[in-house]
């Protein structure tokens, strides 16, 4: 994985190549303007010129004078707008209005780099994720059975009620208000269509989202301690990222550095309310089992908990597919 620094000189690289395209744009489409339309060239001169007498004048005290100038010089001004309007031709407007596509304000980076910057992390961070094949709308109900069993559990009913809550918590998503979710079920029910349809939503939205798999997100991070190489730079996006969807946890590499990642983790963005989702196919007792008690007290205690319910939805896609074939 890249360094912030590397990803930070990409984007005012990336910021800088737009306004210096942008410009050049403009500047062919003014020659050519200023080639069909001669006037163009000699307003520009006789501004120039007027610009020079002006500052003269000013200096010299002669106020009737320098009123008739600034005169000349608007009309001068008018006259110019009123021919580029006419061949369509506008100065280009940058993205960033406070910066100027620069990429530097007073001195400094420009928020609109470290913003290109962080998306650009988040999107290498989340590449396994498939958010394009997964949508609310195309989660389909009509997998789960509409059958109460003895316990009262009816799927359909169950996965009705926790796909609304999805759309919503895209819908309503704010860093700092939301809620921390925490899906449970067996594999095949939909935990992870559901997520990267909050994903989607979420980013479309812009905020700032990282989604993987426990073992592709939290291993890479666990050897960064093991090897204490100070390269932080996924350890930060993790923290830092308005929300981070974390699937299949408790398929990472048990080992007591990934515990203490996760516990970092979990309770520094719980500290900071930065919500995260997590999805897991093992139980309540099986979490509790597989990680200490510092975890799994603030996995039962800190997430709001959905349980789905059905049977493997992958398994029956699949058998689906061999009868049509």
């Amino acid at each position: 994985m890249k360094t912030q620094q590397a990803y930070l000189s990409d984007a005012l690289a990336q910021v800088q190549a737009r306004r210096r395209t942008n410009l050049a744009v403009y500047r062919a489409e003014r020659a050519a303007a200023e080639d069909a339309e001669p006037r163009l060239v000699e307003i520009e001169r006789e501004m120039t010129a007027l610009g020079a007498e002006l500052a003269r004048t000013a200096l010299a005290g002669k106020s009737e004078a320098l009123a008739a100038l600034r005169e000349r010089l608007q009309a001068l001004s008018t006259e110019k707008q009123a021919l580029l309007a006419a061949r369509h031709l506008v100065e280009p407007k940058a993205d960033c209005a406070l910066c100027g596509d620069t990429g530097y304000r007073r001195g400094a980076l420009c928020d609109c780099v470290k913003s290109l910057a962080r998306r650009q992390m988040y999107a290498d961070l989340s590449k396994e994720c498939p958010i394009g094949d997964c949508t609310f709308d195309n989660f389909d109900l009509s997998y789960y059975p509409d059958v109460t069993d003895e316990h009262g559990q009816n799927p359909r009913r169950r996965m009705t009620q926790i796909l609304a809550l999805c759309r919503e918590y895209a819908e309503t998503f704010a860093p700092g208000a939301s809620a921390n979710l925490l899906f449970i079920g067996k594999t095949g029910l939909g935990k992870t269509h559901l997520s990267l349809s909050i994903a989607a939503r979420v980013l479309e939205r812009g905020f700032g989202v990282v989604y993987g798999a426990a073992q592709n997100l939290l291993s890479p991070v666990s050897q960064e301690y093991f090897r204490f190489s100070g390269e932080d730079d996924r350890m930060r996006a993790l923290l830092e990222c308005d929300l981070l969807i974390i699937d299949d946890l408790g398929t990472e590499l048990h080992s007591s550095f990934t515990n203490a990642v996760i516990y970092n983790l979990l309770n520094t963005r719980l500290l900071q309310k930065r919500p995260t989702i997590l999805n897991t196919n093992l139980s309540l007792p099986e979490l509790e089992a597989q990680y200490e008690p510092r975890v799994s007290s603030r996995l039962i205690g800190e997430y709001t908990l959905k349980r789905f319910l059905g049977a493997d939805i992958r398994q029956r896609k699949a058998l689906e597919r061999g009868a049509n074939n």
